[in-house]
């Protein structure tokens, strides 16, 4: 089912208005790193890429297993779901908002 033109301007209206004071130097370095043709969006190679890194990093500081293939099918899964304008590419606050909410101490 595909989204009305006005849910999606909605969605990005909504989305610019929360999370880009919500965006750590963290998330904002991998945006940028991650953005390698410098069109100031993540297209779908360049966001699994930077959750590939993300991944691989997290599970060697953990001792775990990195399973490449799993993450890497799980991340462009995940593309379309926080592509909320549906133009094939990420801007910064989609980005944003695909991490999850820190929890409130």
């Amino acid at each position: 089912m595909k989204k009305s033109p006005i849910i999606k301007a909605f969605t990005a209206f909504v989305l610019a208005g929360t999370v880009a004071f919500s965006a750590t130097k963290f998330q904002q370095k991998q945006f940028t790193d991650g953005d390698k043709d410098g069109d100031k969006s993540l297209s779908k190679e360049e966001y699994v890429a930077v959750k590939m890194t993300a991944a691989k990093r997290a599970a060697e500081k953990n001792s775990k297993e990195f399973k490449a293939e799993a993450v890497a099918k799980r991340m462009g899964n995940a593309f379309a779901k926080h592509d909320t304008d549906g133009n094939g590419k990420l801007s910064s606050d989609e980005f944003f908002a695909s991490f999850p909410a820190k929890k409130k101490k």
